[in-house]
């Protein structure tokens, strides 16, 4: 044998693929990998949890109540709806639920990294490879969602069993999608014809303005609110006062109203479009007016308005507010069409993007809505259908608005 013949002999060939490490790229790495992302996300959140009980723990109690309480709040971040005794919370912080899915998509991009994308599709969806790499992603992280549950099934916040499906499924899928994003456009190759919605043309052009308006309206929510704070900041800050609670206590209330912040967001809007929101059973803010109750001592309500009739003016800005939102996504459904297209064409997509901004903040209030306890806690947060559709004809005016502006101009 000579020398080129050993070192043929040696070197893999492609005849003879070179021994993998069964933790390579694949199913295995995968799996492994998915079950990761569940658990380092669930510490993000039974840590500090436990680093707060052991500053100021409570009588009765061990670390591994706090554990257990810390995993019931991570599958409530997830959409999960928790039971404390006879009360039922189904109150998720949309800003937390956001974090959680930005985790996941981290995780499942690194499960992606190096596997194979040629080669034929698995029943229509994805590359054989890319798809056994996803699928297993996929049961990791749902055993982990499932272990995180099997802790905290004992707690104080005990988690209904058939809602665990929601952060077993809603999650990843969000991460995946938002995983396979940047690579369905690199390789539009990648995604198989079941995953390529057969749509018409008008929605696919208003989609992505529409979803667009869901940010823009949480972030006027959000500044909305900040300018309530720092008008009503004595109330706040007298509530805050009010509690006696030492630091780490007063740390994890700003974070849960941090986490919480989207949610708020929702209400100022659809206190802008007319339905309003309720606080606690008897404590409505809508258009009718303000009809105050029993609080909680939570700082941020301190910038809820008087009791009393709703300001007219109040009311004709926030209208407005929503009406110049319409505007803006008006305008961007427009960019999406040629600038000779009809005029029926830009209407239907601008109407597109209308709608499927409002669907969108509907989903989220269903999400994010719905009881933070009993009793007066029973329903909180705004009336979803009503806020969809509120949203929907303030953001129509002004897109149609806009469009017929724009086929003025042209005529011009």
């Amino acid at each position: 044998m000579t020398v080129i013949d050993r070192l043929r002999a040696a070197l893999p060939s492609a005849e003879e693929p070179a021994h993998t490490s069964p933790w390579g790229p694949g199913w295995r790495r995968a799996a492994l990998i998915g079950a990761l992302t569940a658990l380092v996300s669930a510490a993000l959140v039974v840590v500090p949890v436990v680093l707060a009980w052991d500053a100021a723990p409570l009588d009765g109690t061990e670390r591994a109540d706090a554990v257990r309480l810390g995993a019931a709040l991570w599958l409530l971040l997830g959409g999960a709806h928790v039971s404390a005794g006879p009360a039922t919370i189904t109150l998720t912080p949309l800003l937390g639920t956001a974090v959680l899915v930005v985790l996941a998509r981290y995780g499942a991009r690194e499960a992606m990294v190096r596997v194979r994308t040629d080669g034929g599709y698995w029943a229509g969806t994805l590359p054989r490879d890319l798809a056994g790499a996803v699928g297993a992603w996929w049961a990791g992280y749902a055993l982990g969602t499932g272990a995180v549950w099997a802790v905290a099934h004992s707690g104080a916040l005990v988690p209904r069993p058939w809602t665990v499906l929601v952060p077993a499924f809603l999650v990843p899928v969000a991460g995946l999608w938002l995983a396979l994003a940047p690579v369905a456009r690199d390789d539009p190759d990648v995604l198989g014809p079941r995953l390529v919605p057969v749509l018409p043309d008008v929605v696919r052009r208003g989609l992505g303005p529409g979803l667009a308006g869901v940010a823009l309206l949480v972030v006027l929510g959000t500044l909305v609110i900040g300018v309530a704070v720092l008008l009503a900041w004595p109330q706040v800050a007298a509530v805050q006062d009010g509690l006696t609670a030492d630091r780490t206590d007063v740390l994890v209330l700003a974070l849960a109203q941090v986490a919480a912040l989207p949610n708020l967001a929702l209400w100022v809007v659809s206190l802008m479009g007319g339905p309003g929101f309720t606080v606690v059973g008897g404590a409505v803010v809508s258009w009718d007016g303000v009809e105050s109750g029993l609080l909680p001592l939570v700082p941020v309500l301190g910038a809820l308005p008087q009791p009393g009739p709703y300001p007219v003016p109040a009311a004709l800005g926030g209208l407005a507010v929503l009406v110049g939102a319409g505007v803006w996504v008006g305008r961007r459904a427009v960019a999406t069409v040629a600038r000779l297209s009809r005029l029926r064409t830009k209407l239907a997509v601008a109407t597109c993007a209308c709608a499927t901004t409002s669907l969108a903040v509907g989903a989220l209030d269903l999400l994010g809505g719905g009881s933070a306890g009993q009793f007066r806690l029973a329903a909180v947060g705004a009336p979803a259908g009503r806020l969809a559709l509120s949203v929907f004809l303030a953001l129509l005016v002004g897109a149609v608005g806009y469009v017929l502006r724009d086929a003025w101009r042209l005529r011009r």
